[in-house]
């Protein structure tokens, strides 16, 4: 029987680094269970104490499969949000970079999925969903709160002061001039 042996270099290609192989696992693991930015995965693998070649070496593997890919991740990032929990340009944008999406990036993707969107229609959307809340408060303080919240989720400052005011006189109408609040 003739035994073939390998030339010291080609048998490398052949070599398990265990270590690479559970960083592998752990970021799979992770993906399976939501998408992640790549800032977010080296941290989670950094947490881990993997040592830097492995987590180079997944990082690469995650990428050629297509499986991290920040444009991708923000897109998708910022269609989940509008969906669930709509929001404004700059709350979008801030969440994006916390998350390490680069800013060109984030101006990209936001200018793509919001291109057509009528960000006012969304905040007079948000405003009606919480009309209750305003009901019997007296209106500076109710513009108060409305002012807060939509300037919490991101919404620009003249677009939020038209819209509130667009929501107050709406349900003034419907509600009777003065029957909606104690002026």
């Amino acid at each position: 029987m003739q035994t073939f042996k390998l030339h010291p270099e080609s048998a490398k290609m052949f070599q398990v680094n265990a270590e690479v192989e559970k960083a592998k696992q752990v970021a799979m693991r992770l993906l399976g269970g939501r998408a992640y930015s790549r800032k977010e995965i080296l941290g989670k693998l950094r947490g881990r104490r993997f040592k830097r070649q492995a987590i180079e070496e997944t990082m690469a593997t995650l990428e050629r499969l297509g499986l991290v890919d920040d444009r991708d991740f923000a897109r998708r990032y910022v269609e989940d949000r509008m969906r669930l929990r709509p929001m404004g340009r700059s709350l979008l944008a801030l969440e994006l970079k916390r998350r390490g999406i680069a800013t060109d990036v984030v101006d990209e993707v936001l200018d793509d999925a919001l291109d057509g969107v009528d960000l006012a229609a969304v905040a007079l959307d948000l405003l009606n969903r919480r009309q209750a809340r305003y009901r019997g408060v007296e209106r500076e303080k109710a513009f108060s709160r409305m002012f807060g919240f939509l300037g919490r989720r991101g919404f620009e400052g003249g677009l939020v002061r038209d819209v509130v005011t667009q929501a107050w006189r709406a349900w003034e109408a419907v509600e009777g001039s003065d029957d909606l609040l104690d002026e």
